[in-house]
């Protein structure tokens, strides 16, 4: 075996255990959560107000792409003008923005926990 494939076999190999890794955490987190139903509840808010922020920061999003992305995009050959571009733009635009607010809310919260541990 060469090296290219065997930097191959070690990337499926880390695809496959990271798969894996992903399907028991859900799974063990179900099965533990199934004996507490009201942990349920709570995980099923959190997920529905982290997909509430990502619509909001999505929907802020530009709907049309801007001059200096719209040459950053030329440069690299893609075309500014695709439905896919427009979409993609506004995806990451959504992501950015939850990324900034969930940062903001951990920043919020470490400030809180400190005044009042000191408070105390």
């Amino acid at each position: 075996m060469d090296q290219d494939q065997l930097i191959d076999l070690g990337l499926y190999a880390s695809y496959i255990l990271l798969a894996v890794a992903t399907v028991a955490a859900i799974v063990m987190n179900l099965i533990n959560s199934l004996g507490n139903p009201k942990s349920l509840i709570k995980s099923g808010i959190g997920i529905v107000v982290l997909g509430l922020i990502f619509f909001i920061g999505y929907s802020m999003a530009p709907a049309e792409i801007d001059l200096v992305s719209q040459r950053a995009f030329e440069a690299n050959k893609v075309d500014p003008n695709a439905a896919s571009t427009l979409t993609t733009y506004r995806l990451i635009g959504g992501a950015m923005t939850t990324t900034l607010v969930l940062l903001v809310l951990a920043v919020v919260g470490l400030v809180y926990s400190s005044i009042a541990r000191v408070v105390r």
